[in-house]
This record gives structure tokens, C-alpha cells and sequence, in this order.
């Protein structure tokens, strides 16, 4: 199984080199400038490795040539220099060293070297001194000197790895190693030598199910893997003085991640507050805010008309389209985001099922869904990625009265609370076009009403109204289902459940208790414990948390406002800000959007 998915893989390593820039008429300092030259790609069936040039304005790829290795060679690797390629030959247990035209990025064949059995995967530290290969047939990993001249490279002692050892990275300050052993589901951790190249094994971690790949991010804080089996890509912090491992995490993938790639930069992401939106279920329309990103404070904008009882509203994931589920008119409105005001501009409704009371979009912004409480259906649209307009899909069955409708961050699968009938729908997501096909519902408290997913997509929550707890499931990677876990206690009525964006904190608006409450979530399991409540406005029915993480808010559905609250990034505590804003007539739903700044 390892030999058939590595031999599918085709990895691209470039070769950079610097060109001086002068800085024009009169001398004066020059510039540097980085770009791409040549990329070379290991064919394993063809024996082969592709050579091409790279145009550094656009990044396309243009054939040159390529060299026969009859080697079946899988993984390339360029020393810092650009003078050397060097490939790992998985057919003869060997590593073949080119040297590369500078002019043309021809390869020529110069040397080799022996490895262990089965090398799939090579690397290069980044002062250009050391080679390292993975040997995945003899649980291994090769160390070599590289001769600064000619590129050859001389044979240190090699180490043991975990089992099926399939992929190794050197870490950007050259200090450390790391090997994803596939068949042991673990990483291996090495310290180097700076002098002669040798290693030295630290403590292994668990690395979630079959990891196929790992890298490392360019500020070398921080290693990721990618889990082929489990659908996960685990992350770790790193210690900066030992190398080693500690696990900072885990977020969902797709179906079989063998790769990941991490981009760098000279400023750090940070996630920016927008725009909040209020559903106003009493007054059909629907209310608008632009969010100070530094308090969070909410200024009102232009409200927009609704259809007849919007009762749910979404922002998609690109910020630019917001949907609102309308349940006396059974329509779905489409509207435009102003960028600058957030002011919306309707577009054309289009038909749901009965009463429907939640929507939603995936994560990639290509399709919507929504729980048609009156005709226990969930309805499919495809989002035109130009208007944001819906065009409806087949709509499927759900349990009794489904609520809220919540897609995992993957886009793999949708859940749906169904009211009337104390259950979780779960459904598999077609990648292409949207549709849902069921797979097996499982049990909730009393009247779920509202539903949410991690942001790592490994929990869902439940809000039961009648039973006033909160459900606790964790997700199988593979098919979607639910196992449940331990119920936690809520306030009075819990009318809405959500999760923060770092995936540490819960919170549930209760509807009966004019109150929020605040839950710490437990990494490894998914389970609540509960904080301090804090007070809301009457009748809370959605609470939601800016992207940035820092503040969240409530709807209050009888006293026609909207509490703010400061999260305290340590404990997930909220602060209640000064003063509430106030909504038209009885708000029911509420959505932030944001951006990446």
C-alpha cells in the first residue's frame, strides 16, 4: 500500500539563485533579488527525471529535457546552492548526484551513493554541508557530507527509524530532523551535528494514522504531517533549544492527505472583524454593523429589507454574500456585501422547502444548504462564484423538524438538528456538485435546535432547547459519523451553541436564563467543562465570535439588542461590554464576517 501511493507522487523541488539588480543611472547599492530558475520532478514509472525551466514572472513551467536514471527515482532534492541535484532511487538503494548547467538547468550525471533499502525520500540541510535519505524497506535513514566541489557525497552512520520511514525534512536553522514513519504512525526527532553531519534520536510523537509527508513552516516554530489514513494533519510546536515535539493540535483534510506545503512571509495572518449582521424576525429585515476592530464596538449601518420571517442568516466564506433563510416566505434571499459598509444588496430569492429555518455554506463557497423544518428536507444549491446567486439541487430527506444545518471545515460532510425527532442527521458531501447522501442519524437530547462544528473538524455540538444540555460528538475522519460523548449541563432553554475560531471555547446563547455559557473544550476528547455564565440581554438566540477570536456577541430576541463581550484569550471567559446596540424587532440570528489581514 506505502509503494502504490508514493509511486503515484510526483514532488517538485526548484532551485533558486540570486541576480544582482542595479539601481539604475549613477550607481550606487544594488539589490538582490530571489528567483526561481529551474524545477526538476522525479518519475518513478518512467524512470526518468524531468527537467524545466521556470519564468519568473508567472511561474510557468516550461519543458527542457529530462535524464534517464532507470532508478525509479522518488523524490529530488536541490542543495542551496543550485549547483547539485540529487535524487533517491528507490529501484537501486541509491542516491544519484547531478550537477546542473547553469545556463540551461541540464543535468549531469556526476556520482553516487549506497542508502539503505527502498529511499523515498531526500533531503538537504540548509547550508548545503549534509544529505539525509529516508529508507522506507530497511526502517532507516542515510547520512552523508557533501564534497562542497563536486557535489559527491561520503557516507556517514546511519540511524534507525520508526517503521516504513517515508518522508525527511531538515529544519530552516539546520539544527534538527524529522522523519514521518508511515508504517509506526509516528516522527521521528533527530539532533545534528553541525560538524560532521550525524545524528542524534530524540523522542518520537504519535502522528495521527499512516503519515505519509511532513514539513516544516519557514520560521521553524512549527511541524506539520500529513495522515493519510486518519484524514488529519497534526500539528506540533517546536522546541527551539532540543528539537523536540510537542502537539499543538490537529485540524481536519481531505480524503487521504499525502502533502502539505506551507507559504512564507514578512508579516503574520491576522484575522480582522468586519461587518455583523442581525436576522430581525419581527420586523422582516435585516440589521447591519460595521465592528471596530480594535474593541469590537458595533456602529449601525443601513438596514435591508427581508422576505416574511427571516429566521437564519450566513455570511459565505469569502465575505462578499450573505444568505438569509426566510421561514414564513420559504424563500432563501441572496445579497451582495459592500465591502467598505457592509450595506446589502438584494439579488434574486429562490425557493426552499417549508419553514426554513437555518442556512448555510460550505467552506469553499460552493454550495449552500438549508433545514426546512416544516418539510423535514435539507435543501442543495450551487453558489455562482461570480454573483453569489443559488441555483437549486436535489433536496434530500432529514429527520423530524431539522433546525440547523452546520458543514465541517473539510467540506467533506453536513449535520442537521432535527427538532422534532431528538436526533443529528449526518450526510457525506459530493465534492463536485453538492449533493447529499445520508448516513446514519444518531441520537440527541431533547429538541436540538442549533448544531456546530469545530473549527479542526474532529467535534460537533448540539444545543437541546428542552433539555437544556449541550451534546457532545466526536467525528470519525473517514466516514463522518458521530460517536456521542458526555452531555454537559446548559442554562435554561439553550438556544444556540458555537465554537471559537482557535477551537478552545464553546459558548451557548440560553434563551430562558438570559444568559451565555462559556464551556473550555478538552483538545484530545472534544468534552465541555463549564465557566462562569455570563449575562445577556432578554432572550438570547444566537451567539456568535468575531474571526479574530477576541470578541463575541448575542442576539436578544425580546429586548431588540446585541450584547458584546470581550473573550479573555487565556480562559475563554467574557467580559460584557458597556453598552448593548440596538436591533429592529425581535432578532433571531446573527453572522460576522471578516478578513485576512
Amino acid at each position: 500500500m506505502i509503494r502504490n501511493v508514493i509511486r503515484t507522487a510526483c514532488l517538485i523541488f526548484v532551485a533558486f539563485v540570486s541576480a544582482s539588480c542595479g539601481s539604475g543611472e549613477g550607481g550606487g547599492t544594488g539589490s538582490t533579488a530571489i528567483y526561481p530558475r529551474f524545477a526538476y520532478v522525479a518519475n518513478y514509472n518512467d524512470g526518468t527525471i524531468s527537467i524545466y525551466t521556470v519564468n519568473a514572472s508567472t511561474g510557468q513551467l516550461r519543458h527542457s529535457g529530462y535524464v534517464v536514471t532507470k532508478t525509479q527515482p522518488r523524490s529530488v532534492a536541490v542543495d542551496p546552492t543550485g549547483k547539485f541535484v540529487y535524487a533517491a532511487n528507490s529501484g537501486t538503494d541509491s542516491i544519484s548526484v547531478y550537477t546542473i548547467n547553469q545556463a540551461t538547468g541540464a543535468l549531469t550525471a556526476a556520482s553516487s551513493a549506497i542508502t539503505g533499502t527502498a529511499p523515498v525520500s531526500v533531503a538537504v540541510d540548509p547550508a548545503g554541508k549534509f544529505v539525509y535519505a529516508a529508507n522506507s524497506g530497511s526502517n532507516s535513514i542515510s547520512v552523508y557530507s557533501i564534497n562542497q566541489t563536486t557535489g559527491a557525497l561520503t557516507a556517514g552512520t546511519a540511524v534507525s527509524a520508526g517503521t516504513t520511514p517515508v518522508s525527511v525534512v531538515v529544519g530552516p536553522s539546520g539544527k534538527f530532523v524529522y522523519v514521518a514513519n508511515s508504517g509506526s504512525n509516528s516522527i521521528s526527532v533527530y539532533t545534528i551535528n553541525q560538524t560532521t553531519g550525524a545524528l542524534t534520536g530524540g523522542t518520537s510523537v504519535s502522528a495521527g494514522t499512516n503519515p505519509r509527508s511532513i514539513t516544516v513552516d519557514p520560521s521553524g516554530k512549527y511541524v506539520y504531517a500529513a495522515s493519510f489514513t486518519s484524514y488529519v494533519i497534526p500539528v506540533y510546536a517546536i522546541d527551539q533549544a532540543t528539537g523536540a515535539l510537542t502537539a499543538a493540535g490537529m485540524v481536519s483534510a481531505g480524503n487521504g492527505p499525502v502533502q502539505i506545503a506551507v507559504s512564507s512571509g514578512t508579516v503574520a495572518v491576522t484575522y480582522k472583524p468586519k461587518f455583523a449582521f442581525a436576522a430581525n424576525y419581527g420586523s422582516d429585515s435585516i440589521s447591519v454593523y460595521a465592528i471596530n476592530q480594535s474593541t469590537g464596538t458595533l456602529t449601525a449601518g443601513t438596514a435591508a429589507a427581508a422576505a416574511t420571517g427571516p429566521y437564519s442568516i450566513a455570511v459565505d466564506p469569502s465575505g462578499k454574500c450573505a444568505y438569509v433563510a426566510n421561514r414564513a416566505s420559504a424563500t432563501v434571499s441572496v445579497y451582495t456585501i459592500d465591502q467598505a459598509s457592509g450595506t446589502l444588496t438584494a439579488g434574486t430569492a429562490v425557493a426552499t422547502g417549508l419553514e426554513p429555518r437555518s442556512v448555510t455554506t460550505d467552506p469553499s463557497g460552493r454550495f449552500a444548504y438549508v433545514a426546512n423544518y416544516g418539510s423535514d428536507t435539507i435543501s442543495v444549491y450551487t453558489i455562482d462564484q461570480t454573483s453569489g446567486a443559488l441555483a437549486a439541487e436535489t433536496a434530500v430527506a432529514a429527520g423530524t423538524n431539522p433546525v440547523s444545518v452546520a458543514v465541517d471545515p473539510s467540506g467533506r460532510f453536513l449535520y442537521a438538528a432535527n427538532y422534532g425527532s431528538y436526533t443529528v442527521s449526518v450526510y457525506t458531501i459530493d465534492q463536485t456538485s453538492g449533493a447529499l447522501t445520508a448516513g446514519t442519524a444518531v441520537a440527541a437530547g431533547t429538541n436540538p435546535v442549533s448544531i456546530s462544528v469545530d473549527p479542526s473538524g474532529r467535534f460537533v455540538y448540539a444545543a437541546n432547547y428542552n433539555s437544556n444540555t449541550i451534546s457532545v460528538y466526536t467525528i470519525n475522519q473517514a466516514t463522518g459519523a458521530l460517536v456521542a460523548g458526555t452531555l454537559v449541563a446548559a442554562g435554561t432553554t439553550p438556544f444556540s451553541v458555537t465554537v471559537d475560531p482557535s477551537g478552545k471555547y464553546a459558548y451557548a446563547a440560553n434563551y430562558g436564563s438570559d444568559t451565555v455559557s462559556v464551556y473550555a473544550i478538552d483538545q484530545t476528547t472534544g468534552a465541555l467543562t463549564a465557566g462562569m455564565a455570563v449575562a445577556s440581554g432578554k432572550q438570547p438566540r444566537s451567539v456568535a465570535v468575531d474571526p479574530s477570536g477576541r470578541f463575541a456577541y448575542a442576539v436578544n430576541y425580546f429586548s431588540n439588542s446585541v450584547s458584546l463581550y470581550a473573550i479573555n484569550q487565556t480562559t475563554g471567559a467574557l467580559a460584557l461590554g458597556a453598552a448593548t446596540v440596538s436591533t429592529a424587532s425581535s432578532p433571531i440570528s446573527l453572522a460576522i464576517s471578516g478578513a485576512v489581514q
